[in-house]
């Protein structure tokens, strides 16, 4: 199990730069993994896999859980990144963190200790939404104070190819801890 994974704390807000797609699953899955041990929901949200690989994938990690009831009963969410950030393809961080409420909500009613997410932002370099991104994360918390413990995954190329220097900075300020 990941060294860095064991050391978070609920309310994270951490940012992971990965150089390659598996790298970058390999830990996601791990995260989610730990999630699910501390009675926390796990929710991932990509574009990379399908809801069915990602299925897979965590069945590999979690033999002795049936994955599918876990999703059907919502203790495992699996969106994809334009269903969750921007459904009818325009981003609003006043509706995405309206989302957010409204599911740690429901999720206390439940008697869950809180939401272990991965948030991977790849698709929105994919359409064009850099700005919103750097937006929405800038309007994010260094640390969470609720029980939200959450990794946003950059591609290496993609923070390079589509933010300044500067813009970087601000991304890596604004998020505790930084993996890279």
């Amino acid at each position: 199990m990941s060294q860095r994974s064991q050391k978070l704390e609920a309310g994270n807000h951490i940012l992971a730069i990965y150089n390659n797609r598996e790298e970058k699953f390999n830990e996601i899955f791990e995260f989610l993994k730990m999630g699910f041990l501390r009675n926390e929901v796990a929710m991932l949200i990509t574009e990379e896999l399908t809801k069915e690989e990602i299925i897979w994938r965590m069945k590999a990690n979690l033999r002795d859980k049936n994955i599918e009831k876990m999703v059907e009963e919502g203790d495992f969410i699996i969106k994809y990144t334009s269903e969750w950030y921007f459904p009818g393809g325009v981003p609003s961080i006043q509706r995405t963190k309206a989302f957010w409420a409204e599911l740690l909500n429901r999720l206390a009613k439940r008697g869950k200790a809180g939401l272990r997410v991965v948030g991977d932002v790849s698709a929105f370099f994919k359409y064009g939404l850099q700005k919103q991104l750097l937006e929405y994360e800038l309007s994010l918390e260094q640390k969470f104070d609720f029980p939200l413990t959450a990794i946003c995954t950059y591609n290496k190329e993609d923070l390079s190819k589509y933010f300044t220097a500067e813009e970087i900075e601000e991304i890596k300020s604004n998020h505790n801890p930084l993996w890279e």
